[in-house]
């Protein structure tokens, strides 16, 4: 008599990571540590007019650009049929700083508008009082799934490519460029070309090097931030005038980039231009959404650059 033999099938679980938000500072982490958990990640694909249409005719109108983007890759996610779907509640990421009230409750936001299917996992990030809360978030999410032992790791592994990750991004070109020109604003439009209009290409094929916040190390912008009055409550608003007192002495032009209608980064536009201003360096300040136009934004750069060469050689 044959003895039937059963084999356990073991299915890969997929977890799907919105490409908007705070994916563009932390992709490297989080994609690492849930794949060390045994996860199949699966990103959206980079914004096009078809996920961003999603999200706009999906999200309420008094949204900024970024969160109806947000909203159209959780959706495109969804479509896939992912198990779940990360969307943390982004409270802080720094001691005694915030992000944007929507990322606080980004959660919430979202659940109106995919299916009640549709498993989130929204481990709160808050590192208001101490900034090993991070970790241990991560950590707790992770005992869902798999041994102490195994989540520790993972984080660990993650948390080391994270740095090696931001480590390389430090690293600021040494070649001489027409132009030298520093763009601010939150990442996740800097480092977006659909959103942005492919900012940073257009300005390098006018000869310009850029510069971005993301090349600052943290701890200097802390200490650069220290001659404010009054310190900064948004993690995106330090980071900005940490780069601008970081590359001040090297250039020829800024450029402050926002979403339109963002009350952090109207703030901090003043605080730039004030500082601009004093060092004599031109500014212009770009609002983004939906209805802007890349004819418009190119005769703009167009007329910034050609003001930069002028002043350069008068």
């Amino acid at each position: 008599m044959l003895r039937s033999e059963t084999r356990e099938v073991v299915s890969i679980r997929q977890i799907g990571i919105p490409r908007a938000l705070y994916y563009f500072h932390y992709h490297t982490l989080w994609r690492r540590f849930f794949e060390e958990l045994g996860f199949e990640v699966v990103v959206s694909p980079p914004t096009n007019k078809q996920i961003l249409d999603g999200g706009l005719t999906t999200c309420v109108d008094g949204a900024c650009l970024a969160i109806k983007s947000y909203v159209g890759h959780s959706l495109a996610l969804v479509a896939q049929d992912v198990d779940y779907l990360f969307v943390p509640q982004i409270t802080s990421v720094a001691r005694q700083e915030y992000t944007c009230p929507y990322f606080l409750g980004l959660p919430d936001v979202l659940r109106q508008y995919v299916p009640p299917s549709t498993q989130l996992l929204s481990p709160v990030l808050d590192a208001r009082k101490r900034e090993t809360a991070l970790g241990e978030s991560f950590v707790r999410l992770g005992l869902s799934f798999a041994r102490p032992t195994t989540v520790r790791r993972a984080w660990n592994q993650a948390l080391e490519q994270q740095r090696v990750e931001e480590e390389s991004a430090h690293q600021v070109c040494a070649e001489k460029h027409r132009l030298q020109i520093l763009i601010l604003g939150p990442r996740y439009l800097i480092d977006d070309p659909f959103l942005n209009g492919n900012l940073c290409e257009r300005l390098r094929s006018m000869g310009a090097q850029v510069y971005t916040a993301s090349q600052v190390p943290e701890e200097r912008s802390w200490y650069l931030n220290r001659s404010l009055a009054k310190r900064l409550f948004w993690s995106s608003a330090r980071r900005s005038m940490g780069a601008v007192e970081y590359f001040l002495d090297r250039l020829d032009g800024v450029i402050s980039l926002s979403p339109f209608g963002c009350g952090a980064e109207s703030l901090v536009g003043v605080l730039i231009a004030r500082r601009a201003r004093e060092r004599s360096v031109p500014m212009m300040a770009l609002n983004i959404d939906e209805h802007s136009s890349e004819v418009g934004m190119v005769t703009r750069l167009e007329a910034f650059c050609d003001l930069i060469e002028r002043k350069k050689s008068g």
